[in-house]
Parts: C-alpha cells; structure tokens; sequence
C-alpha cells in the first residue's frame, strides 16, 4: 500500500487519497480527477466513436460539394460555349443585314443615274438611330457626295482606311474597319464600305455606314450574362471591335479586354481572371469562335462568381447543417460520457463513503449520523436505525457511540419528539434533502443537549447522512446583536430601529382585530436649557429617569421608544376609544408635574404631546410617525405642556412655516435685514455711552418686522449665522459712515447667536470687517445671553480672549434669566452685565430693587459695568441711579430708530429724557 496516498481504516478497508474530499492543490475535484485517472476509457469510447461519425458526416459532405462544384464548372464551361456560338450567329446575321443594306443602296445609286440625295434619312426612320450613326457616299476623290449628315458634303475622306482599302481592293466586297473616331457623327464607330463602280468599270467611290460598338454587342443577354458578364468582337489579330459588360459598351480608348484570346486554338473555352485579362481583374468563364468568312472572332465570359452563387448559397447550407450534425454528435456523446461517467463515479463513491465517514468525521465539530429508514409489511417507513455515528455526535446526545449504533430513534425519543424527529428524516429521504435550524424545546425528556441546532440530512443511496451542529452560542450572540441593534443604549428603552419594524406588523394586527392603535410623540419642553446649563451628563441622567417614569405612566402592554435626543414614541395597541388614549396621556403629562432632581436642585420639565390614531390619521407606520410629530409640532406651538390629536388644517401650519422660511432666504439673499440702533444712557451723565444693535426685517408689502417673529425661526434653521455676519458687516460700515460724516462715535453692541461660535469663524469676520471699513475694534462690543453662553463649550471657546485681545468688550445680556454661578462668571471675564427687563419692570414693587441691588454689588465686584434693560419711566431710572446702576436702555430715553435718524444725544443732568 503507498503510504502517501491511501489511508488505512480501523476495519481494516484501504481507501484511495483522492476519495477523501478536498485534499491536495486540486481542491475539490482532487477525487473525481483520480477516479478518472484510472478509468481514462470512460472518458475516451464515446468521444471517440463521435470523431469518427462526424469523420464519415464530413467526408460525405465535402466530397458532395466537390462534385456539385466540379459540375458547375462544366455547365458554366458548356453555356460560355454555347453563347459564344449563338453571339457570332446573331452578329453574323447582323453584319450580313447591313452588307445588304449597303448593296441596296449603292443599286439605287446607280439606277439613279448616280446620284442621290441621303439628307434626312436617319431623321425620317429609314435607317435604324439605335445603331447606325452615319450614311454617306464618297466619290472616286474622296470627297463626301451625299450623307445622312449634310454638314458633312463636300468633306475630304479619302486618307481614311475604309475608301483606301476600297480603292486598292480590285474586287467587290465588304470592308469593316476597326474602331474609328466619326467625323461625321463625332461620336466612336466602325465603318462598313462597299466599292461605286463606273458605267466603265473602274472605282468610281465607296458607299458608307458607320455603326456604333453597341452594335456588335446588341445581342448582350442581360437576364443571362447579368452586370459582370461580357461579350465583345475583335478581330484575329487581337484588335478589338467593341466590348460590353451589363449595360456598359466600353470604348475602344480604354479597352476593357486587355489581352486576346489564346492563339492556340480557333475557338475554345477557358478560366480567364485578373488584370491581365479584364480591366476589373474578376475571374470569367470565356468562350470564344470565330466568324466563318470574316476575320472576327466573338467573345463571351461568364462572371465565375455571380454564376456560383447558387452553388455557394448551397455550399453554405450544407457547411451549416454538417456543422449543426456535428454538434449534435458532440453533445450526445458528452451526454452520454457524463451519465456514463457519473454512474460510475456514484458507484465508486457509495462503495468508498462507508470507510471514508469514518475518519472524516471523528475529529469534526459537527455530529454526524448515519441512519437507515426501518419499513412496515405495507413498505411505509415507521422508524430509522442509527446505522453509524462519531463521538461528538454521540456526546451532543450524553451517549457514546457505541451507545447509539444499532439502535432505533424510537429508543431515545418518545411522543412528540419522536414524531418530529421522524417527519424530519422521512421529509428528507422523500425529497433528498432537509436543511434547517432548528430550536430545541427544554424538557426532561430532551436527550439532546443544545438550545440551537443546525440540522442537515441528505439521501444518500438508501441511507440519511445527518449533521448536526450545535449552534447556541452563535444565536445567542445573534440575539444581542438584535437587541443591541434595537435598544436604546442609554435609556435601555427601545430605538428608532425597533419601531421602524414593529409598528408595520402592529398596523397589521390591529387591521386584522378591526380595533384602533394609537401613536404619542412626546417631545420633551425645557430639555435643552437643562442640557446646557447642566451639561450632557446631566441630560443623560434626565432622559434616563424620564424613560422611566413613561414606562410608569402606560399601560403594561403598551411600548415606550426612544427615537432620539429628547424625543420618544408611545406605541398603543389594542385601543377601545379615543378617551383611553386621552387618559394614557394625561398620566404621561402628570409624569413630568413633580419636577427632576438633578444635581442637588429640582429642575421642572413639560412634555409636549402629539397623537395619531389608526386608521384615521394613517394605514402605515410612516404616516402614523409623521402625523403624530406634526401634531406634537401644534402643541409646541400653541403653549407647550399639552396633548392634541393629529388634524389635517396642522398642515398648513407647516407649510405656512415652510414659506416663512423661504421667505428668509431671499431676504437674506436680497439683504432685506436693515440694523436700528437704541443708544445706552450713562445715568450720571445722560449722555449716550454705547449703543445696541437691533435688526429689523423690511418685509416687502409688510413694512418693519420685529425680531420676535423671525429670529427664533432663524436660530432653527441656522440661517442666524448668514443673518449675523450681514449685521457684523452693516455694524461696522455704518461706524465708518458716521465718523466720515464727522459724528462723534460711540461704541455699538451686536448681539452674537451660539450657533456663530459653533457654526462660523466669528472672529476672522469681526477682523475682515473691521479692516474692511476701516474702524476701531473698541468701537465694538459682543452681546451674549446668559443662558446661551451658559452652553457647554461656549463660554469655554478660545475666541473669548481672542476677542477681548483684539479690543472687543464682551457683555452678558439678559442677566438673571439663565443658570449662570458667581464662579462661571469670574472665569468668562465680561465687560458688561445687562439686567433683564422683567426685574427693571418690578423695581417699584415691594422689595423689588433687593435683587436689582445684589446684581449691581456682584457686579461691581468683579470689575464690570451695569446696564438696566426696559426703563420705561422716570421713576425706574432714578430708583437705579440711587442703586449705583452704571447706564440705561429703554423707550424712556429713546426707541430704536434706524441709522439716518440717529442724532447723539446731548449730555443730561442725570434725570432728563433723551430723544432721538
């Protein structure tokens, strides 16, 4: 036994190398290849025995086709002759026509008295048009008598070869010339002559007819010859009369015929081809005799090629079908080799699969049984015997092999375990193959030990050869991969991604009960401030407690999804009527009314509420999310901290928002947004310090728009930070008017959105503006809002000092509104602090300047400046004089007014009212 090629089993069997599978460079077909390799006739008889038929086919056919092709030539051969006899024939009678025609006229000549008159003939029809040219006679000096042609009377011809050889000739006869330039007709011909004789005897002149080349072709058989046939008359001496091809006479100047025929023979039969022969140089078959009593030869040649086409056309059918025959021949015997083949190969395999089972499998991860099915007398398949298996096969079962083999599946499973496990093999033997995965039910009586199984069992000659994989771990961790992939990381709760497949099958089955189901979309109101201000981990810790208390506050059949950010979804199934949705949301609502402790402090969040019912508001998921945002998106904003079902006329404020939008856009890109400027009053001076930059909207059609109405929507979308670098640029251009103008200038405060710090570079625009219009950067302050640049990563931006560096003065507006601490204050190092308007508004109230004055102190002590924001009367401005506030802004001293209309204020005693 060769130790490298076969392997030796426990029982004793030898088994080929290449029967093993896969082993070896040639992969897959390493078996099969030595298999044939030793069988090397089951490949070779039926190829074989299909050579030779398609040997035997092909001789046939092309000895077939050299016959038919060799009795073409002979038939072409055959008719060359044929119609070359049949042209000298005709042309013969033709020539002899016009002799007599010669004779008949030179008669009337002489009973005529010698003389006549020939002008007019041809016109009057005497004489044919189509092929004679001329008639004349020419008397004894040459000179032109009478003609067909009168021009022509009176003409010199005697040097011309037809009156010369008429001349010398002492006899009467017939003279035909060579092809000639007419100089009666202008146009090419061959002359026929006959001598005038005197009442004497002597030459007295010759009659004339000239005829045209076609003359001598005119018997051309066009259905016959064709376009590439040729017929012509030379003389013997190889000058040619006249030759045509199709419906061409070529001219003697350009001879088609370029050599004569062989001198050999008289007449004869012959393949001519090339340009020796034809000026187009095509192959003819050529026949030529000569002219009895005349020293012409006619010519005919058939084109070989049009003449074969039949053959040819014949030739390709008969080539075709040999070749569909052959491939006919080749596919049966490829056909008949592979069942041949594949029989053999089956057999091999079947009698070697026993031994190779065995080794191949013993150190597999898979279990691997063969079973055998066990009939009934009435041959219906009742049980199955486990006629081999391998040791992991036996311990997926708690069993060794020796255990399992020659027993029955009905020893290991009992009732309805049986009965699948039995269905299952029986499926596979009736079919060939089953292939699934399969769970397995725990129980007592389960001998198998997995929770997954991969289960594989194909026919196998009689036999089932079955796997078994266990695959547990593997859909364990498919199982958290799923739940990863729907689970909300932070909240644990269910995701955008859970919803967008459960709510379809949801909508399914409550069209299948015909009861309704409804969508919250709940939207948190506050979120941001708290997120902010807090920072994120903050946020996270609120979202986490508000997907518990949603969980708390629906029903336990009901689904709380997280879509995102603030956002969740409340799926309800199994609705009743609109008011059990109304009562899951009023309990949604009074989750949020105790308020959120975090961080030491109690902050109070609101939820907003929109919902979509099916089907009223929606047949599918997507029109169900869509609806209840966008009555979520009403609720926002009608007041916040409510719920309301889905209505269509919702739409249109969307779209009413969407065209305001629009709006927007083309006003930014028409640069609609004009500044107006309300000054800042020093309250020991009254003169004016500094002044704040107000934008206006110039609203086609609607006059001056406030910013309450434009800028939250701007912040939205982010177009605030087009909006803001347009002011930036408009701020520092109108500084630079003014000091043109030679006003006096004072510093102007611009107020900067969050989203320009994080959205834009605001200081390279603050210093291409500045060098742009050429005015001094502490003519310039920034305007922040306490809670806005209270937000993470603000206050903490580098462009803060960047700025103060530059000379831009920083102020924190809207003081007393947002969550800023002492300590956030001294490290953003502001210039200004702005009191906001609610606390100027109840100065006069009961202990309503106590905040005021604690804002002011804290103020002062950190080195900054005090602005009073609202100051509408007399009464307000002189409580924060006394209060020891810096400077005032408000319609007390002036409204904002655009730049044109801005006159400095002049210096007040400390109580007057300022004016614009």
């Amino acid at each position: 036994m060769n130790p490298r090629t076969d392997k030796k089993m426990p029982g004793g069997t030898s088994i080929p190398f290449g029967a093993l599978g896969p082993l070896g460079p040639l992969g897959p077909l390493g078996p099969f290849l030595a298999f044939l390799r030793e069988r090397l006739a089951l490949l070779l008889v039926w190829p074989a025995i299909a050579v030779a038929a398609a040997a035997v086919l092909w001789g046939f056919v092309l000895n077939d086709l050299a016959g038919e092709r060799r009795d073409r030539g002979i038939e072409l051969e055959q008719r060359a002759d044929a119609y070359a006899r049949n042209l000298v024939i005709r042309t013969r009678r033709s020539i002899a026509e016009t002799d007599r025609l010669l004779l008949l006229l030179r008669h009337a000549w002489v009973t005529a008295g010698y003389r006549g008159d020939l002008a007019g003939t041809i016109e009057a029809g005497i004489f044919a048009q189509q092929y004679i040219s001329a008639v004349a006679f020419i008397d004894r000096e040459g000179f032109v008598l009478t003609s067909s042609h009168p021009h022509a009377v009176g003409k010199y011809f005697g040097d011309k070869p037809y009156f010369v050889e008429q001349q010398r000739a002492g006899a009467d006869r017939l003279y035909l010339s060579g092809p000639l330039d007419g100089q009666l007709t202008g146009r090419e011909v061959v002359a026929f002559s006959r001598p005038l004789r005197s009442p004497e005897g002597r030459f007295d002149g010759v009659v004339l007819i000239t005829v045209l080349p076609a003359f001598f072709t005119q018997h051309y058989a066009d259905p016959v010859m064709g376009d590439d046939g040729f017929v012509g008359v030379a003389r013997r001496d190889g000058a040619i009369l006249a030759t045509r091809t199709g419906a061409t006479v070529h001219s003697y100047r350009k001879p088609f015929l370029l050599a004569p025929m062989p001198s050999d023979r008289a007449a004869g039969v012959a393949w001519l081809g090339s340009r020796r022969w034809f000026a187009d140089g095509r192959l003819r078959v050529v026949g030529w005799q000569p002219f009895p009593d005349l020293d012409l030869v006619g010519i005919v040649a058939i084109d070989a090629y049009s003449a074969m086409a039949p053959y040819r056309a014949h030739r390709e059918e008969q080539l075709a079908e040999a070749w569909w025959n052959t491939g006919w021949i080749v596919l049966a015997a490829l056909l008949i080799t592979g069942t041949y083949v594949h029989a053999r190969w089956r057999r091999y395999q079947i009698e070697t699969i026993r031994a190779s089972y065995r080794l191949a499998t013993e150190d597999a991860g898979d279990g691997f049984f063969i079973n055998r099915p066990l009939r009934d007398r009435h041959g219906v398949i009742r049980d199955f015997a486990v006629v081999d298996c391998n040791h992991y096969g036996a311990s997926m079962f708690g069993k060794r092999p020796e255990e399992l083999i020659g027993h029955r599946l009905s020893e290991f499973y009992d009732g309805e375990l049986f009965a699948k496990a039995c269905a299952r093999l029986v499926h596979a033997y009736d079919t060939g193959l089953y292939d699934r995965e399969l769970p397995v039910a725990p129980g007592p009586e389960q001998p198998l030990k997995a929770h997954w199984i991969r289960y594989k069992a194909v026919r196998a000659d009689g036999d089932l050869a079955v796997t078994i994989r266990d695959i547990s771990e593997s859909k364990a961790h498919l199982a958290e991969l799923e739940r990863r992939s729907s689970s909300d990381e932070l909240t644990g709760l269910p995701n955008r991604y859970w919803i967008q497949q459960y709510l379809p099958r949801a909508i399914d089955g409550a069209r299948a009960s015909g009861r309704k189901l409804a969508v919250l979309f709940i939207d948190l109101d506050g979120f941001k401030t708290v997120n902010d201000a807090l920072g994120h981990a903050a946020g996270d810790e609120l979202l986490r407690t508000v997907g518990k208390r949603l969980k708390l506050a629906v029903r336990p059949r009901d689904h709380v999804v997280r879509l995102g950010g603030d956002e969740f979804v409340v799926v309800l199934e199994q609705v009743g009527s609109v008011a059990d949705v109304e009562h899951v949301a009023g309990r949604v609502l009074a989750a949020f009314r105790d308020g959120f402790h975090l961080q030491h402090t109690t902050n109070v969040l609101g939820a907003s509420i929109g919902i979509s019912l099916y089907p009223e508001h929606g047949e599918d998921a997507e029109t169900l999310l869509q609806n209840a945002d966008i009555a979520m998106y009403a609720v926002k904003t009608e007041g916040k901290g409510n719920f309301c079902f889905f209505q269509s006329r919702f739409f249109e404020a969307i779209r009413s928002r969407l065209e305001t939008e629009m709006e927007l856009r083309r006003a930014l890109d028409q640069h609609q947004f004009v500044v107006h400027y309300q000054p800042r009053v020093d309250l020991v001076s009254g003169a004016a310090s500094s002044m704040e930059a107000l934008v206006r909207w110039d609203r086609p059609g609607q006059g001056l728009t406030g910013p309450d109405r434009f800028i939250p929507l701007l912040e939205e979308t982010g177009l605030i930070v087009q909006l803001g670098e347009q002011v930036i640029d408009s701020v520092c251009g109108q500084l630079a008017r003014w000091a043109r103008d030679g006003k006096a200038p004072v510093p102007v405060s611009v107020n900067i959105s969050p989203r320009q710090f994080s959205q834009s570079d605001v200081m390279t625009q603050f210093r291409s503006a500045i060098a742009r219009h050429g005015i001094s950067p502490s003519l310039l302050e920034i305007e922040l809002t306490e809670s806005s640049m209270m937000q993470e990563g603000i206050g903490e931006s580098a462009v803060f000092s960047q700025l103060r560096e530059l000379g831009i003065k920083l102020c924190i507006d809207d003081f007393g509104t947002g969550y800023s601490s002492l300590s956030q204050l001294q490290r953003l190092r502001f210039d200004v602090l702005k009191i906001d308007r609610a606390f100027v508004l109840r100065i006069e109230h009961p202990d309503g300047d106590t905040l005021i004055a604690s804002m002011i102190a804290m103020a002062h002590a950190l080195g900054m400046r005090v602005v009073a924001e609202g100051i509408e009367s007399r009464r307000q401005m002189q409580l924060l004089q006394t209060l020891g506030c810096d400077e005032g802004q408000g319609y007390f001293f002036s409204r904002p007014v655009p730049p044109e209309e801005y006159r400095a204020p002049a210096a007040h005693a400390g109580a007057g009212r300022l004016r614009s």
